[in-house]
């Protein structure tokens, strides 16, 4: 198909729509290169956003699981002696149940120490007072306190702020109840003479009651034989009591229970009436007790064994053989003959 236009005409706009598509595909590529240059900015920033977002929310955990400590005065500008309270206080939002005190130091440098309270729970945290003062004027440092966490690992002491006070020398002239030293005055002696004798006669008197009491109460007093009705004493009258009962049982009128209660009542009987031992009301085992210091160890250890054969019979119903009745009632004079020797022994050496 021939063309309407001339050629030179043809040509111009065939150049037009050219450069017309250059242009439009010159567009198309600065927007596609504006997309992807926008994207790869977005994707730099979030690289430094994202990092900074959670270093942000560490931080905010990181803080709130230290606790805020803080120390207040209720002055900074006192006199020598006058007081100055501290309060200490420890917050730890979040953590319920926090005890921990601060750490007091025993002295504190120009300072003494009148008061320490022991840490009150708060909301959320403690409260400590303290009260102190200072005798020398000057502009002293309270140091930090220290706060007692075992349950935190950062590896940081937890601590207050020091504190500044200014001590001020009291102006004595200013003081209307201020008085001159006086001079020592003589005190005249006081008599002692009064009460030395005083003390001398309540010493007396009271050495002479005393005497008397220990006197009513047979203290001291020697020990003599006790002589029965029948004119036999402890040990005559127990030789007598056991012939009988040797009689009886051969009879055969008696049974093991009645001889072995009636053997072991002959020795506390004795030893009531000789050594004035409350025997009747004591065990077999306090009987064997009893007799170790006045026995020899063999007589002691054949006495200990007929005790406690008489505490079968009586209680567990044993019946030993006859040889046995007779060796036992022979055993127990025996230990009666020793313990009246060792009884006069004593005696004698007494006198």
């Amino acid at each position: 198909m021939a063309s309407i236009f001339p050629l030179h005409v043809e040509r111009m706009l065939k150049g037009q729509v050219r450069q017309e598509r250059g242009r439009n595909h010159i567009e198309k590529t600065k927007k596609i290169y504006r997309s992807t240059h926008d994207i790869i900015t977005l994707k730099r920033k979030l690289q430094h956003i994202i990092p900074c977002f959670f270093l942000l929310v560490f931080c905010n955990e990181w803080g709130s699981a230290q606790p805020v400590v803080k120390a207040m005065v209720n002055k900074t500008t006192i006199r020598t002696g006058e007081p100055v309270t501290i309060k200490l206080s420890a917050l730890w939002p979040g953590k319920s149940g926090f005890t921990n005190g601060f750490i007091i130091p025993d002295s504190i440098p120009h300072f003494d120490i009148w008061e320490q309270q022991q840490p009150t729970a708060v909301k959320d945290g403690i409260e400590q007072l303290l009260t102190l003062t200072s005798y020398d004027s000057g502009q002293f440092t309270i140091p930090a306190f220290k706060l007692t966490t075992p349950t935190i690992t950062t590896g940081n002491d937890i601590a207050t702020e020091n504190i500044l006070i200014d001590v001020k020398p009291v102006n004595v002239d200013s003081l209307k109840d201020y008085h001159d030293i006086k001079d020592i005055i003589d005190v005249p002696p006081i008599e002692q003479w009064p009460y030395i004798l005083g003390i001398a006669i309540a010493t007396f008197l009271a050495s002479i009651g005393l005497y008397f009491l220990l006197k009513k109460m047979g203290v001291g007093k020697k020990p003599t034989r006790r002589n029965f009705e029948n004119g036999l004493n402890p040990f005559a009258f127990a030789m007598a009591e056991f012939d009988k009962l040797e009689l009886d049982s051969q009879q055969s009128t008696i049974n093991p229970k009645l001889y072995f209660t009636r053997l072991t009542d002959i020795y506390r009987t004795y030893l009531n009436d000789a050594h004035q031992f409350q025997s009747h009301q004591q065990t077999g085992g306090e009987l064997i007790l009893q007799a170790r210091p006045m026995l020899q160890e063999a007589v002691f250890f054949q006495f200990a064994n007929a005790v406690r054969l008489s505490d079968a019979a009586k209680f567990a119903k044993y019946d030993p053989p006859k040889t046995e009745w007779i060796s036992s009632i022979n055993i127990i004079k025996q230990t009666i003959t020793e313990m009246d020797k060792h009884l006069y022994k004593s005696q004698s050496i007494a006198q």
